[in-house]
Formats: structure tokens, sequence, C-alpha cells
């Protein structure tokens, strides 16, 4: 049998292996289309992650700051209130010399001690309700910490995402798919030596 050459071929025949190929064209500059947009997409991703990790980061400064403003303003209350609470205290003491009672003796003194108890119920409130909202303001820069670590590593990720994709290869992939599929359409005697 002998080979045959494209001449041999039908118009039919060129014009489908014709169309394959410009098919194959396409979706060869269409593979290489596609990959450039995914690496695209991949960096933009990247890019978003970063500005989330910066966000988080300033705002766990800001967290910071809270948690110093807040012992600040603790530390003056307890200042005011334990001045106010030894005004009382002298107060207490002067009304009760004015009525003619004498300190330390008898109800007097069970009032004093109430009183001086309440004194030291409400410091140890104002302490706990400081300590609370200061730990609280670093528990939440604590998490905003962990959460920019999250954003950072999705970035890299996304970035090795986008360095690992190749218009280059995704374009000779599609190509040697369609030159493949032209070979294979084409008749066996296509490929023979004349003898």
């Amino acid at each position: 049998m002998a080979a045959l050459g494209w001449g041999d071929l039908s118009p039919l025949g060129q014009s489908s292996i014709i169309m394959k190929a410009g098919g194959g064209l396409t979706s060869m500059f269409g593979a290489g289309a596609k990959a450039n947009y995914q690496k695209y997409k991949a960096k933009s991703q990247g890019l978003d992650f970063e500005h989330k990790a910066d966000m988080a980061l300033f705002n766990m400064d800001m967290k910071e700051s809270q948690a110093q403003w807040l012992n600040q303003t603790f530390n003056k209350r307890f200042q005011i209130m334990t001045l106010q609470q030894g005004n009382q205290k002298s107060k207490e003491k002067v009304s009760l010399a004015s009525r003619g009672g004498q300190a330390g003796v008898g109800s007097s003194k069970d009032v004093a001690l109430s009183s001086q108890i309440m004194r030291e119920l409400d410091k140890m409130t104002m302490n706990s309700n400081k300590v609370k909202a200061v730990t609280d303001k670093r528990l939440e820069k604590t998490g905003l910490a962990i959460e920019a670590d999250r954003y950072k590593l999705s970035a890299s990720n996304s970035f090795s995402t986008a360095s690992s994709i190749s218009t280059f290869s995704a374009m000779s992939s599609s190509l040697l798919t369609s030159a493949s599929s032209i070979v294979s359409s084409l008749p066996s005697q296509f490929f023979m030596k004349e003898a």
C-alpha cells in the first residue's frame, strides 16, 4: 500500500485538518489566557491576604493602646475613689465625735468596721474590673496576632500558587494535545514510507 500525502486527502479531509489546526491554535491561546488569569487571580488574592494581615497588625497595636489607656483610666479612678474613701472616713469620725460618740467602742466600732470592709470591697471590685478590661483587650490583641499570621501564611500560599502557574506550559500542553488529535485523525497510510 502506498503512502498518502497532503494532495491525496479530499478537500473535506484537508479542510478538517486545517480546522483542527485552527482550533488547536485557538485552544493554545485560550489556555495561555486562562493561565494568565489564574496567575493574576492568585497574586490578587495574595495581595488581599497581605492587606488583611496588615490591618490585623494595625488593629493589634490599637488593642494594646486601648489596654494601656484602660489601665491608666482605672488607676486614676482608683486614686480618686481612695481619696473619696479617706474623706468619707474622716467625715464619719468627725460626725461621731460631734455627737459625743467614742470611736472603736460598741456599735460605733461595728459601723466603722462595716464601712472599712465596704471600702476594701469597692477597691477589690475596681481592681478586678481593671484586670478584666485590660486582659480582654490583650486577648483581643493576641487573637489579631494569630489572625495576622494566618493571613500571612495564606498570602504566601497564594504567591506560591501564582509563581507555579506557567503560561508557556499551559500553551505547550494545549498545543501538544491539539497536535495529537490532528495526527490521530489522519489515515494510517499517511505515515507509511514509500516502498
